[in-house]
């Protein structure tokens, strides 16, 4: 790591585009020519200033050489920055750069060491004052090239550390720490301006060409104006007006001719051109807003006097390219959707406000809002809906951040508003208008929109300044308002930027394991209570993190969901559980869960179609579980996958019956082939009868409905035997067995328990 953070901190190095080398490089070197005047004044005033000094010194001679010496360079530079630039010679040219900088340091580094070690203490003040101005000017000068810069520097601060050890002077070893600091904060300060100097060109690149993109798309449904003739005479009065001048004023020519060419424009316009035309100068491409009744736009003028006192030239319709600019303007800087500014805007405003609290010490607050579970609203209602709420969100931001804050779009529906010269307490009370703001019910279509809203805080110069760092610092806040609920807002904290480190060590770690398959699949058996014989096993999945040991589910499957891993991840666990199924010497189902982020996955099927087939197991014999929240969302996709997976024989299983808003309404969506009881009833139902009556309707309700009904968490004897007295034919849990691998349970042996309806499992090989 010590690589990269020394050449970012004291070489400027950034990643710059392929296609914007060569242009940053050129402007490097234009501007390091540019700056040789400034070197040759610098060099001629230290040789005046050292030749009075050192006149009648022992050290004048070696004064006179590096003068002579120092003229040479002078030279050389001079001539090469008036050298045209040669095609091709960019990398030769900057060798030479880096050549002449090295030699100009070494130069400066010798005859301070010569003078510094020779001198008495009536020349310190001033040799004092030289190398700073030496090393100052250096950094200055060579900025465009901190490699360079840096070694300039070195030599420099070298040779005044070698005089000052070779001259024995008081305080030497004092002095030369100094030294060494001064140079290592003006090597900083070069980098960084470097950084900052080629950051702000490919900004400026990637502006432009954006800008030239918008324009050529749009230029290709712009028909091309026309360009017309005029004539005044010497009291600006028309002369004969063409047919375009016609068309292009709405005006007949008779009306035109005669009459004052000043009355076409609007005020301003007709000011600025009666003041060309009084001139008597040619002028080209004038723009001038025309007002000739209600028509308004804008014109291109070019003109000639004439010898008769008149004026004659070249006019041209631009209402339309001006449109096209203001236009392009409005796509590259605002959000066509809501009329917000964009991101790009925003970035711009944060580095005004950035300039504030360097210069005056005004702190400002970042808000970032994301809409919650706009995304299922999307999906459900379509993309039209979806934009007509962004537009009323949209405006509920306006009316509740004011005039006074910069409120923008980042995309998506993420938003953000910055407030500057804004105190902690004042930026909380704003954060909690936008979450009650936003989580008003919204009515479009004639249907109530519920969604709210989550944001993050952060606040400069307490939690950075730069732009970059408190976007970061805000969202990483937005992140953990979402982990807490959502619907709220939170401030950032120092912690939170370790709390994002470690999820993103957990995701790859996650990533890397999945990729060597270092995961385990475990099975827990299901136990049938009238032959107390196992029914089948339910898959699960295990994770033992190198270094860390165990990890729980709910933590790496959170992970895998938030990131997409899931996807891979299922399909991995649906074709190992699948394999060793296939190896049981009981036809004894096999179960596995599939998160919602699965459903939505459309090679689901095929990869089920295709595990199946490389093991020969029978689908009969594969269960697939999903929970109610599948059903709420993508409901049509999910029932379509749903009755393709039965349509091959597989069983499907509604799991944590019970815990959601419209359990019953799912299973009139859904033929199910079992229902499992969620163990949150299971937990006490041997001491609460409000458990024991919802349990006893589910089986009564699944038994009615042709459904098989498995309980899960099932710890005690005595809940297995309510269980199975209540009519349940299937039980699950820490009685039986805990989750265990597939290599211990081939030979696993379970003991009959006395007094409950449990079984041995049989051993396996």
């Amino acid at each position: 790591m010590s690589g990269p953070n020394f050449r970012t901190l004291f070489l400027g190095e950034v990643d710059i585009p392929p296609a914007q080398r060569d242009a940053i490089a050129e402007s490097r070197r234009r501007n390091f020519h540019a700056l040789a005047p400034l070197a040759a004044v610098h060099s001629l005033l230290t040789a005046v200033v050292l030749t009075f000094a050192f006149w009648s010194a022992p050290a004048m001679p070696l004064v006179f050489v590096w003068c002579y010496a120092s003229a040479v360079l002078v030279f050389i530079r001079v001539r090469e920055a008036r050298r045209p630039p040669v095609t091709g010679a960019g990398a030769a040219e900057d060798r030479h750069i880096v050549n002449y900088t090295l030699l100009s340091g070494a130069l400066w580094g010798a005859i301070i060491a010569a003078l510094v070690a020779s001198s008495g203490p009536e020349h310190h003040l001033l040799l004092g004052i030289l190398t700073a101005a030496v090393l100052c000017v250096g950094a200055l000068l060579h900025s465009g090239f901190p490699a360079a810069s840096l070694g300039y520097s070195l030599l420099v601060g070298l040779g005044a550390c070698v005089g000052l050890m070779f001259g024995h002077h008081q305080w030497a070893m004092n002095a030369a720490l100094l030294l060494v600091g001064g140079v290592a904060a003006l090597q900083r300060f070069s980098a960084a301006t470097h950084a900052s100097d080629v950051r702000r060109m490919i900004d400026a690149a990637e502006l432009r060409e954006a800008k030239e993109t918008m324009a050529l798309l749009l230029n290709d449904f712009e028909a091309h104006s026309a360009d017309w003739l005029w004539r005044v005479d010497d009291a600006n009065r028309l002369g004969p007006a063409s047919q375009r001048f016609v068309d292009a004023s709405g005006l007949p020519a008779d009306i035109l001719e005669g009459g004052s060419i000043l009355a076409l424009f609007a005020p301003e316009s007709a000011q600025q051109l009666h003041v060309l035309l009084k001139q008597r100068k040619p002028f080209n491409d004038e723009v001038l807003r025309v007002s000739i009744g209600v028509r308004e736009g804008w014109w291109s003028m070019s003109g000639q006097p004439t010898a008769d006192g008149g004026w004659r030239g070249v006019c041209s319709d631009i209402t339309r390219s001006r449109d096209t600019e203001a236009l392009i303007a409005y796509a590259t800087e605002y959000d066509s959707l809501t009329d917000l500014p964009n991101r790009a805007m925003l970035v711009r405003q944060l580095e005004i406000a950035q300039e504030a609290v360097e210069t005056r010490g005004e702190g400002y607050a970042l808000f970032v809002i994301d809409l919650d579970n706009f995304k299922a609203l999307n999906d459900t209602q379509g993309h039209p809906a979806g934009d007509a709420f962004l537009k009323v969100v949209a405006q509920r931001l306006r009316d509740c951040v004011g005039e006074s804050a910069f409120l923008a779009r980042l995309g998506g529906d993420e938003f953000a508003v910055m407030r500057r010269d804004f105190m902690a307490e004042e930026a909380g009370e704003l954060a909690d208008l936008i979450v009650d703001a936003l989580l008003a019910p919204v009515f479009l279509n004639g249907r109530e929109i519920l969604t709210g809203c989550s944001v993050g805080v952060a606040l400069a110069p307490d939690n950075g300044s730069d732009p970059a760092v408190l976007m970061k610092n805000a969202e990483l806040a937005l992140y953990r308002a979402k982990a807490q609920g959502r619907g709220c807002a939170r401030f950032f904290e120092p912690g939170m930027e370790e709390s994002a480190r470690v999820r993103a060590d957990l995701e790859t770690d996650l990533r890397n394991a999945l990729a060597a398959e270092t995961m385990d699949v475990y099975f827990q058996p299901l136990v049938n209570t009238r032959t107390r014989k196992t029914s089948g096993y339910e898959t699960l999945l295990r994770w033992n993190r190198p270094g860390q040991g165990l990890v729980s589910p709910a933590v790496f499957i959170s992970c895998a969901e938030e990131t997409g891993i899931i996807i891979p991840l299922g399909e991995w666990v649906i074709r190992k559980a699948i394999e060793e199924a296939a190896h049981w010497k009981e036809d004894v189902p096999v179960a596995i869960n599939l998160s919602p982020a699965q459903m939505k996955n459309p090679s689901l099927v095929a990869t089920v179609i295709g595990a199946l087939a490389a093991s020969q197991l029978d689908p009969s014999r594969l269960e697939i579980e999903i929970v109610e929240s599948v059903l709420m969302d993508e409901t049509e996709h999910n029932i379509r996958t749903l009755h393709a997976l039965r349509e091959l024989g597989v069983k499907i299983a509604l799991d944590d019956f019970g815990t959601g808003y419209s359990s019953l309404s799912y299973l009139r969506a859904f033929p199910f082939d079992k229902i499992k009881i969620d163990q949150r009833f299971v937990r006490d139902i041997d001491s609460s009868s409000e458990n024991q009556a919802i349990v006893r309707a589910v089986i009564s309700l699944a038994r009615d409905l042709g459904m098989r009904v498995t309980a899960e968490g099932v710890e005690n004897e005595q809940q297995a035997a309510i269980l199975a007295g209540l009519g349940c034919a299937e039980v699950q849990g820490f009685l039986y067995s805990r989750p265990i691998p597939a290599s211990e349970l081939e030979k696993r042996e379970m003991p009959v328990r006395n007094g409950a309806n449990v079984h041995t499992l049989r051993r396996r090989a």
